[in-house]
């Protein structure tokens, strides 16, 4: 009889499934392990006497992801099925170590112990490392160091680590440079490893900071209650035990911070002490690579709960730690949760790059990143990282400035190319479907199954046509005008100025930054039940932001807090939207709603929309960012 374990996994990404299959080999288990986009299936002889062990090595060291979902097994009469797995050259990746991995970086005995470049072919930052494809290790930086013997034998013998590009020890592996007032010194070996980080630990403590070049780019580390960042800060969580007591999560938020994508979470701060620190709210991070583990195992002794860093930061410290390897990072990715819902608003790392079972004949070029057709399916990732490719047309997002050619050049919007993105995802794009997008304004898409037509285009806002918008709108508004500027002179003169609705918005509920982002957070503060109806008329079928601002000045005016006006206006952009969309899927009989676009991922938004559309359903992306990138995917469709 065979015994069947399936997995929810909804990305195409490898590492889960090859570890899998890695953690077979090595306990001797007779196993199949099938990928598809749905789930991860691993099938295998219930007679097989390794197989009850393999599984519980299954359940003690499998990572977890954000891409993961339930499991299941079942026991099935007959013949155990054997499936091909189709093996697929190696995509470099930008994730945690795994369990396997940091157990070496922690063990005495190992010849990796402290060692900050540890990873394997499952886990690990790969991506800094890499220039160009394929992923061997002469395309790598890595090329400038020979593997020591004991590495060239694991790299023939060791499921995990077969030919794995950037294997390495410390017998062959990248010496690190740490200096500070007393001079210059290199870690080479597992004692001056660990000395580094106690080093290193030790003077955070002391309230100094600390420049660490990490696998994932430059970081700033410093107490954050002694000393303010010039940028924004996270905090890394070093004790998980103190986790509620720092901040506020939820299950799945908590869940997701852990996993081995390690994103970034916005949180609130839970201990008021911490509020000048960080704010009322701040990104959230879990240690996730070599140099922040170690640094985190090293504060965590000397009673450290948590340290902020500053990233992408170059600027002065007490002590820097840096090494000889010009490594290109990605932008660290951002996950927004809501109960089930695992959504990544933002970033490259650990989404990118990434490659679907997809053919196409073309090329599609949008923010920096191309996805290029192969004899595998379609890649995306940067630009840079692709020489050349043979395609029927390029694909440009408009507006995109490229020094690239093609015969047939088609131009494309980031709202079609995102709406289909999620049908493509979910393999529905030749079906009818109402999407949305929501960047600065909503805009709503028809898909017929074949093209793309503006249901409800965006009415451009223009800041200079602002006073004389809102003056126009009814008999009184002139009134409203005069009245807020005398009431509010210095935000008036900022108001007029604003770049996009939402920093209109945010100035007018008089939030100190204004933006999207300070909105957002402004409305996470509000714990009241429910919120203003903000006025969202129509104008020639479009929303009319010239309306909206006017009726957040009139609250204003009411007197009503900056908390309830910032949660207001997402709560009735979410009715908007939903009525929006029941009104086009009526008139137009679409089967399936779709909503992309990053103000997707502010949750009065978001849970407005959800329980609005809680009987019909939604689709978003699974695997990719809602926002920027995903039109790539989207392109190959159009």
């Amino acid at each position: 009889m065979a015994f069947l374990f399936e997995i929810e996994y909804g990305a195409p990404h490898g590492y889960i499934s090859d570890f899998a299959e890695a953690l077979a080999a090595s306990e001797g288990a007779d196993v199949s392990i099938m990928q598809n986009g749905a789930a991860i299936t691993i099938i295998g002889d219930e007679r097989d006497p390794n197989l009850a062990r393999y599984l519980e090595r299954v359940a003690e060291m499998l990572p977890a992801s954000c891409f993961m979902g339930a499991s299941s097994h079942r026991i099935t009469e007959g013949g155990v099925p054997r499936l091909k797995k189709e093996r697929k050259s190696r995509l470099p990746h930008s994730i945690a170590p795994c369990i396997k991995c940091t157990k070496e970086m922690f063990d005495p005995s190992s010849r990796r112990y402290y060692y900050p470049f540890t990873g394997c072919n499952c886990c690990g930052a790969q991506y800094p490392f890499f220039e160009e494809y394929p992923f061997v290790r002469r395309n790598t930086l890595m090329s400038f160091f020979e593997p020591c013997e004991e590495c060239k034998n694991e790299s023939r013998t060791d499921p995990f680590r077969l030919d794995y590009p950037l294997i390495s020890c410390h017998e062959c592996g990248i010496p690190v440079r740490f200096s500070d007032k007393r001079g210059e010194r290199y870690a080479n070996d597992p004692e001056s490893f660990k000395r580094l980080f106690e080093v290193a630990a030790a003077a955070l403590c002391e309230g100094k900071k600390v420049r660490i070049k990490t696998l994932f780019g430059d970081r700033i580390f410093y107490d954050a209650k002694i000393r303010d960042a010039e940028g924004e800060n996270v905090m890394m969580v070093t004790d998980a035990s103190k986790l509620d007591s720092l901040c506020l999560l939820t299950k799945e938020e908590r869940e997701a911070l852990f996993c081995i994508e390690r994103p970034l979470i916005r949180a609130a701060v839970a201990d008021e002490s911490l509020y000048g620190a960080y704010g009322k709210f701040t990104s959230l991070k879990y240690p996730d690579e070599g140099f922040s583990i170690l640094l985190a195992k090293e504060l965590l002794g000397l009673g450290r709960s948590h340290i902020a860093y500053e990233p992408g930061a170059a600027g002065a410290a007490d002590m820097v730690i840096d090494f000889d390897l010009a490594i290109e990072p990605q932008r660290d990715s951002r996950l927004f949760v809501d109960k089930s819902a695992r959504l990544f608003v933002e970033g490259e790392r650990s989404l990118f790059p990434i490659r679907f079972d997809r053919r196409s004949d073309r090329i599609a070029v949008a923010h920096d990143m191309a996805a290029v057709p192969d004899r595998e399916g379609v890649l995306i990732d940067r630009v840079e990282k692709f020489e050349s490719a043979e395609a029927s047309a390029l694909f440009l997002l408009e507006n995109e400035d490229v020094d690239m050619h093609h015969s047939r050049t088609v131009r494309f919007s980031q709202e079609s190319g995102s709406v289909l993105s999620v049908l493509l995802e979910h393999g529905l794009q030749n079906e009818s479907a109402i999407g949305v997008y929501f960047d600065e304004e909503p805009t709503f898409i028809y898909h017929d199954g074949r093209k793309q037509i503006t249901a409800v285009p965006p009415m451009e806002f223009d800041s200079a046509k602002l006073k004389s918008g809102i003056e126009a709108l009814r008999e009184g508004s002139q009134r409203l005008v005069k009245n807020f500027t005398e009431r509010f002179p210095e935000i008036s003169e900022t108001l007029f100025e604003s770049a996009d609705i939402f920093e209109a918005a945010a100035v007018i509920a008089g939030l100190p930054e204004p933006g999207f982002k300070s909105l957002c957070e402004e409305s996470l503060k509000f714990g009241g039940r429910g919120g203003l109806k903000i006025d969202m008329r129509l104008k020639d079928s479009r929303f009319d932001p010239y309306a909206f601002l006017a009726g957040l000045m009139s609250y204003r005016l009411g007197g009503a807090e900056s908390e309830l006006l910032a949660y207001s206006i997402f709560e009735s952009f979410g009715d908007y939207i939903s009525e929006t969309v029941g009104e086009l899927k009526s008139r137009s009989k679409a089967k399936h709603t779709v909503l992309c676009g990053k103000a997707f991922g502010n949750r009065p938004l978001f849970g407005r929309v959800r329980k609005n559309l809680a009987r019909e359903g939604f689709l978003m992306n699974r695997a990719l960012p809602i926002d920027r990138e995903n039109a790539l995917f989207g392109a190959l469709a159009l």
